[in-house]
């Protein structure tokens, strides 16, 4: 299977995830049980968050490469300019090394403030 149809299952895949535990999330908003202490006790609620978290994490990498190799090439980028043109690798690359530090850093802080 190629990259791409890989990236674009995994979106697919991690969207209905979301859309399932939206709807318990707010099962649970609407039975008035979410609440600090559900969440803090509640230890299999936790990890199924964290699994929303690492799966959206993994759902925007995908989103942010998918724009990085479709419009940050030689191609795309030459009709604004020759020198973005013959810049382009390095442009793409500094474009997902930003949202990998930035991806991670969300994730680390969410997974902390969840756990501890």
């Amino acid at each position: 299977m190629k990259l791409g149809m890989l990236i674009w299952k995994m979106q697919r895949y991690t969207a209905i995830y979301f859309l399932f535990f939206m709807i318990y999330t707010e099962y649970l908003f609407f039975q008035d049980e979410l609440s600090f202490e559900f969440i803090s006790n509640n230890h299999l609620f936790k990890l199924f968050l964290t699994f929303f978290i690492f799966l959206a994490t993994l759902h925007g990498f995908a989103g942010m490469w998918t724009v990085g190799t479709d419009y940050l090439t030689s191609r795309t980028l030459g009709f604004l300019s020759p020198k973005l043109s013959r810049n382009a690798t390095f442009i793409r690359k500094l474009y997902e090394s930003f949202f990998f530090v930035l991806g991670s850093s969300v994730t680390i802080f969410y997974l902390l403030l969840i756990w501890l």
